[in-house]
């Protein structure tokens, strides 16, 4: 986990500092712990809440990230025309899902980044909800190109377009805290879910 958080807080500290500089002449800038607007929440600066972007969900809602907050988040990068690797990390997600109890499954949510948003509108997600029978625990969304590779290269994913419209990527599943800081990495597929349970466990008490 260490490894990772001064990467994250450097992207954080550039992404800000960037759009600061931008809305300098307006004199408006990002929302951070203490303003008005999240007086409700407090930020941390390794938080993904920091990000601003707009999201497109599958019921053809917005959203920012801080709406995910309150909540432990399992969360990951894929993209519905994926053949092999990302429906294995749904399932992999679904059996972490599975293996929670009731009372855990009610303070734990689960989400699916698309990494392709030209193609993954939300008719065509809400299909890949539907094949993979996932229910109302679970989001997916989708942004604008910049704000997917923002939140990808936040999250240390991988992606590479390909000449057939595909993408090479990074096959990983992130754990987020309540406050919308990364916890925890599961890392390639088809992996044993006991140690992101352990994770998980730790984070809701």
């Amino acid at each position: 986990m260490k490894k990772f958080l001064p990467l994250l807080t450097l992207v954080m500290i550039i992404a800000i500092t960037g759009a600061c500089s931008r809305n300098s002449e307006t004199g408006s800038c990002c929302k951070t712990a203490g303003s008005v607007d999240s007086a409700r929440t407090v930020i941390s600066d390794q938080s993904i809440f920091l990000l601003e972007s707009a999201w497109e969900t599958y019921s053809n809602t917005s959203m920012v990230l801080k709406d995910l907050s309150g909540k432990v988040t399992v969360a990951a990068m894929i993209f519905t025309h994926c053949p092999s690797a990302c429906p294995r990390i749904v399932a992999d997600m679904k059996n972490i899902e599975s293996t929670l109890s009731e009372e855990e499954r009610k303070q734990v949510q689960f989400l699916l980044i698309s990494m392709d948003p030209e193609r993954d509108t939300p008719e065509r997600m809400r299909q890949f909800a539907a094949d993979h029978r996932l229910n109302d625990t679970w989001e997916m969304i989708r942004a604008d190109k910049a704000a997917t590779m923002e939140i990808a290269q936040v999250l240390g994913v991988r992606i590479k377009p390909l000449d057939d419209g595909g993408f090479d990527h990074s096959n990983i599943i992130q754990l987020l805290n309540r406050e919308g800081e990364l916890s925890f990495q599961q890392q390639g597929l088809n992996i044993d879910p006991g140690e992101s349970l352990k994770q998980i466990r730790l984070l809701l008490k």
